[in-house]
């Protein structure tokens, strides 16, 4: 077995340049593949870790998993080395993002622009049928032109019961999604948990949950919410916040779907276009059972994909709808034609949609978690019905304690309004009062009263509430009273409000 250390030749091919990094299971070197003449780096197993035979599996399954995907933003694994338990990898000449944060805090576009990268990677990944599982900093690396790229798959999976001898969920505990804290049920959304974390912390310049010692700092995202980015870093675009934010819920349902989905948000954050040739979408992960103790809680997950039903249905209700727009407008062209020589008609234009500038959740009575997810209320502005503002989860579907909750929704300016759109996450039989006022009247209200009596009141609503009134204002508060029909934890999501 030759010696690893500068000079040496590896399997009569790769000669070591540079010792580059070392963790508590492998070193990294940098070498020169002297067959195809260029750089590469090659990870180590160390001697004393080479004993242990499930790590040593572990490893082998490294190579063999990056093997089976290609993405500019996953690093390249070229070959395996005979010498010593080693991979062969692509070369990156740069810092890993871990040493980037160590100098400060990323603005939001550098963020954006990193998060969706990495979030395509992932999106190949799980489109491969495998999870990460340890999306930190460290494993983000960053070459010389700026394209990170995601490293280190050694704990990457697709079977059931992957747990180490000792029942320790494997992961690093700044960026484990809830569901691997209480060793539950696994899927894609566990990887963009841990990227969201990584997110949070490139713009803050601290992780989402730290605490004293790794224990506790894993067992404090499942009761406490983070600080919210919009306090810690106010200057951040809303959209990129509640995106990220969005990413560190703390139940599995409310974290993005898919890496896609994800990018596609970061991207809109940042105006960046998507990457060419990307699929249009991305196969959500099947479930991954891990193996759990007999008493622990399970956790309910969506049917079939995980993908909102509202999204698989709505595909072909929108190309009829704008088949059959398409055919009144030709109609309407062709009437209007017939009379251009006698007597010109001109069709009334619709009322423009009127700018919502702001939204924020409104929660005066706060019994329980305070805020109502506050950081993701512009999800229900952003014009994407699949982000949502969800409100809090309730063991009655009015409230108990609470006289109600909802948005308030900030004008750019005072507006005749006549109609309001409310779209849901395929709720039914839920209830809305409506507010308007002008905000100079209001101040700082705690009561939902402070807002004036309701103009609107309506109830048994579905999915879709299109309410039709007469007001005038720059502020709309829509109080909801009922969260309708649903099992027990019940909430109520909105994907979007468009105001007219």
């Amino acid at each position: 077995m030759t010696l690893v250390e500068i000079g040496a030749l590896l399997d009569e091919r790769y000669r070591i340049i540079a010792r580059r990094a070392a963790g508590a299971t492998a070193t990294v070197w940098e070498a020169e593949d002297g067959f195809l003449r260029r750089q590469v780096a090659i990870k180590i197993l160390h001697d004393h870790m080479a004993a242990d035979t499930e790590l040593l599996s572990r490893f082998v399954d490294e190579a063999r998993t990056a093997t089976t995907v290609s993405h500019g933003s996953l690093v390249a694994v070229y070959d395996s080395i005979q010498d010593h338990p080693g991979i062969v990898m692509e070369w990156v000449d740069g810092p890993d993002l871990r040493q980037r944060l160590d100098q400060g805090p990323l603005d939001g576009a550098e963020t954006a622009r990193i998060g969706a990268a990495i979030a395509d990677g992932l999106a190949e990944l799980h489109q491969h049928g495998l999870i990460h599982r340890d999306v930190k900093p460290a494993n983000i690396l960053l070459s010389s032109d700026g394209t990170p790229k995601l490293t280190d798959f050694g704990i990457t999976t697709a079977n059931a019961g992957d747990r180490t001898a000792t029942g320790i969920v494997l992961g690093t505990p700044k960026y484990l999604a809830t569901e691997q804290v209480r060793s539950e049920t696994l899927d894609a959304r566990t990887d963009l948990f841990a990227l969201a974390a990584v997110l949070y912390e490139s713009v803050s310049g601290h992780a989402p949950w730290v605490r004293d010692g790794d224990l506790p700092t894993a067992i404090a995202r499942l009761s406490d919410d983070p600080d919210d980015l919009r306090t810690t870093r106010p200057d951040l675009p809303a959209s990129l916040t509640a995106s990220i934010m969005r990413g560190l819920e703390r139940h599995p349902d409310d974290h993005w779907p898919n890496a896609t989905v994800f990018a596609d948000s970061l991207r809109g954050s940042s105006t960046m276009e998507p990457p060419p040739g990307r699929p249009e979408a991305t196969r959500v992960l099947p479930i991954v059972e891990l193996a759990r103790p007999a008493n622990a809680p399970r956790t309910k997950t969506p049917k079939g994909d995980g993908v909102p039903v509202r999204t698989q249905r709505r595909l072909w209700p929108r190309l009829l709808g704008l088949t059959v727009m398409a055919a009144v407008a030709l109609l309407g062209w062709t009437l209007v034609s017939s009379f251009a020589d006698d007597d010109p008609i001109t069709p009334p234009l619709a009322a423009a949609p009127i700018q919502i500038v702001s939204a924020e959740a409104f929660d005066p009575d706060r019994s329980g978690s305070p805020g109502e997810h506050n950081a993701r209320a512009p999800l229900a502005i952003d014009g994407d019905p699949d982000s949502y503002w969800p409100t809090e989860q309730y063991d009655t579907r009015n409230f108990g304690t609470k006289s109600g909750v909802g948005p308030i929704l900030q004008l750019d300016r005072v507006h005749p309004i006549s109609e309001i759109t409310i779209a849901t996450q395929a709720s039914t039989n839920w209830s809305v009062e409506i507010r308007v006022t002008e905000a100079e009247t209001v101040g700082a209200a705690d009561t939902i009263a402070a807002f004036g009596p309701a103009i609107h009141t309506e109830s048994g609503l579905g999915p879709e509430a299109i309410l039709r009134l007469d007001a005038t204002g720059d502020t709309v508060v829509m109080w909801f009273t009922d969260l309708g029909d649903g099992e027990i934890p019940i909430r109520l999501a909105v994907g979007e409000v468009t105001i007219q």
